[in-house]
C-alpha cells in the first residue's frame, strides 16, 4: 500500500507516462494539463497519499480537485475505486478529519474569551512583543491565553506528551490559532527558557499551516513571510519596509521551512506566481535563499530577502532593514 492506494496505482500512473515518484505525503507526477509529453527532472502535480485529492504547482496551472477528475483527464473515466482502500480512507477521515474534495478549512474551533486581568503576565508579554502599539489584544485574531479552556472547548485529545505539557502551557504560554485551524502555535512568555514554543495539533493538514495577517492591498501578489509571528506583527504594524499598501498578506508558520509555507499559501490563498518577500533571521544564509529561489522559480514570480541590521529578527526594533541579492 502507498497511503490509501493499492500498489497497482503507481503502475497505472507509470503506464500512462506520468512518471510517479513517492514522497512522505504525496505522489508527484507529470501534470496531464500542463506538462504532458514534456521531459523534466521534476514534475509539479501532487497527489495526496492521505486523501484522494491533487494539486498542480506549476506556474499558473490551476489544476486541482478530487482524484476522479484526474483519472477522467487521463483516460476519460473515473476508476478511483479500483485503487483506493476504502477502509484505510474511512479510518483516516475519521481520525484526521480529512475532507475528500479540499483541505478542511471549515473546522469549527472555539476561542476562549481573552481574560486579560486573569492572565496579566501573558498580556504584558504580548503587549511588550507588540512594542506597546495602540492595539487591543482582544482584537488579535486567534489569540489564546487560557490553554486549558481551549483544550476543553475543542475536545483536543490528550496524548501522553500533551498530558505532561498541559499545566506548563497553561501557566507560561500564549497561543495563536493558524489560518486553517489545524494548529495552535504556543509561545513561551519566559524568554530565558530553552523550550520556546509548542505546536498543538487540532487536525491534520496536507500542507504546512500558518498564521496570517492581512496586508493593505487585497489584489496584490506581494506576500511577506517570516519565521516568527511577532516578526510579521511588528513589520505590519509599524510598516518597517514601507510597503504595507503593496502587500496582500503576511504569514508565519513558526518555522524556516519557507518552501512548504510558499506552497501552502499558493494552494490555500489561490495566489499564483506570487512575489515573495522574506523577513530573515540573521542566522539563515544567503546560500539557503539562492537554493530556495532556484527550486521554486516555477511557482513564484520573484523573491526578495531582508535582514535586520539592529537585531536577530524583525521583532527587534528600531528596525534597520537591508536587502540582499540572491540572483
Amino acid at each position: 500500500m502507498i497511503g490509501i492506494y493499492q500498489d497497482s496505482f503507481l503502475t497505472y500512473l507509470d503506464n500512462y507516462g506520468l512518471h510517479p515518484k513517492v514522497t512522505s505525503k504525496n505522489i508527484v507526477v507529470m501534470c496531464p494539463w500542463c506538462e504532458y509529453g514534456k521531459q523534466k527532472d521534476h514534475y509539479h502535480m501532487y497527489i495526496s497519499i492521505e486523501a484522494p485529492i491533487f494539486h498542480c504547482f506549476h506556474a499558473e496551472c490551476e489544476a486541482k480537485g478530487v482524484l476522479g477528475k484526474l483519472l477522467r483527464k487521463i483516460q476519460g473515466k473515473d476508476i478511483s475505486e479500483v485503487f483506493i482502500d476504502k477502509n484505510i480512507l474511512k479510518n483516516l477521515k475519521k481520525k484526521r478529519e480529512i475532507f475528500l474534495d479540499k483541505e478542511n478549512n471549515n473546522i469549527k474551533v472555539q476561542i476562549p474569551k481573552l481574560d486579560t486581568k486573569r492572565f496579566l503576565m501573558k498580556e504584558l508579554y504580548v503587549r511588550n512583543r507588540l512594542k506597546f502599539a495602540p492595539i487591543e489584544s482582544t482584537t488579535i485574531k486567534g489569540l489564546v491565553y487560557d490553554i486549558n479552556a481551549f483544550i476543553e472547548l475543542n475536545k483536543i485529545p490528550l496524548d501522553e506528551k500533551l498530558i505532561r505539557m498541559k499545566d506548563y502551557l497553561q501557566s507560561s504560554f500564549v497561543g495563536f490559532l493558524t489560518e486553517n485551524k489545524s494548529t495552535l502555535i504556543c509561545r513561551n512568555i519566559d524568554s530565558s527558557q530553552e523550550f520556546r514554543y509548542y505546536k498543538m495539533k487540532i487536525s491534520e493538514s496536507n500542507f504546512l499551516d500558518y498564521y496570517k495577517l492581512e496586508g493593505g492591498n487585497p489584489t496584490s501578489k506581494k506576500i511577506v513571510i517570516a519565521e516568527g509571528i511577532f516578526d510579521i506583527f511588528t513589520t505590519s504594524i509599524f510598516d518597517g519596509l514601507n510597503i504595507n499598501n503593496q502587500v496582500r498578506l503576511y504569514a508565519s508558520a513558526l518555522s524556516s521551512k519557507f518552501e512548504s509555507l510558499i506552497k501552502s499559501i499558493v494552494f490555500h490563498e489561490q495566489i499564483f506566481r506570487p512575489e515573495i518577500i522574506i523577513l530573515s533571521d540573521r542566522g539563515i544564509t544567503k546560500k539557503y535563499y539562492q537554493k530556495l529561489n532556484k527550486y521554486n522559480s516555477h511557482i513564484i514570480e520573484k523573491m526578495e530577502v531582508f535582514y535586520n541590521n539592529n537585531g536577530k529578527d524583525f521583532n527587534d526594533t528600531p528596525l534597520s532593514a537591508y536587502k540582499i541579492s540572491i540572483v
